[in-house]
């Protein structure tokens, strides 16, 4: 038996469908489709995590770009004080060669013991109640407080005083074991083991304080001169203005 070829005859030519008419049916099935969840909630929680992202960088570069204060700085960094409003920082020299003069140098005369007078005597501030604790220290330590026409609070003393009060304590030691006053100097006593413990208070008391601010400025070498070297004892530091802490507490001591 002879087999004939098989053939494939499509009902409908494609040519008999119009061009138009596929890109119409194409189309419109297109727009039938029922939408989807995600078109509704993806492409705005897409959006959402996208600004966060932006939002959250912005926050961080804003940051990082934000440069402290020197305010912020030292409160950060210091123990509670009322004073610690009046300081500000200056780039100085010191002047500490051994051959250096200043009114705070060399055997007493008037001038110098008054302005070391003028340096260390200053009178109290009233350091309030809810700060103490910030100092590690409470009403069970039976601190003074001021006089009840002046606040509730505790009588304090800037520590930068007491410091140069013992330093000068000592520097007038030294000048009277040699006969330089005329009489006893202020602050000493006609007993040699007052005197000798106040001294020795004052020398541990600076001992304590240069340890605890550790100054770690280089202290350089200058070649030359007689001996081939020397320190270079004017070394440049970034201070405290004194100036300004010393008007500080004469216009807002509070405490005689």
């Amino acid at each position: 038996m002879d087999l004939k070829e098989a053939s494939y005859h499509p009902l409908i030519a494609p040519e008999s469908f119009p061009d138009d008419e596929c890109d119409s049916s194409m189309s419109n099935l297109a727009m039938t489709r029922k939408p989807s969840w995600r078109d509704y909630i993806l492409s705005p929680l897409l959006s959402a995590i996208l600004l966060l992202i932006a939002l959250t960088t912005t926050l961080i570069i804003l940051v990082l770009a934000q440069k402290p204060s020197d305010m912020q700085c030292t409160k950060q960094l210091n123990m509670y004080s009322p004073a610690l409003e009046a300081v500000e920082y200056i780039d100085i020299d010191f002047a500490a060669s051994f051959n250096s003069t200043n009114i705070y140098r060399g055997p007493p005369i008037p001038e110098r013991e008054a302005a070391w007078d003028k340096l260390t005597y200053k009178h109290a501030i009233e350091v309030p109640v809810d700060k103490i604790a910030g100092l590690n220290r409470s009403e069970a330590d039976h601190l003074k407080h001021v006089p009840k026409d002046v606040g509730t609070g505790y009588v304090g003393l800037l520590e930068v005083f007491h410091q140069l009060h013992c330093l000068n304590m000592i520097r007038m030691y030294t000048w009277w074991q040699v006969g330089k006053y005329p009489g006893t100097p202020d602050g000493l006593s006609m007993s040699a083991l007052k005197n000798r413990m106040h001294v020795d208070h004052c020398i541990e008391s600076l001992r304590i304080a240069l340890q605890c601010w550790s100054d770690v400025t280089p202290l350089l070498v200058r070649l030359g001169g007689p001996v081939g070297a020397k320190a270079d004892f004017n070394t440049h530091h970034r201070c405290r203005n004194f100036d300004k802490i010393e008007e500080w507490i004469d216009n807002n001591w509070t405490v005689d």
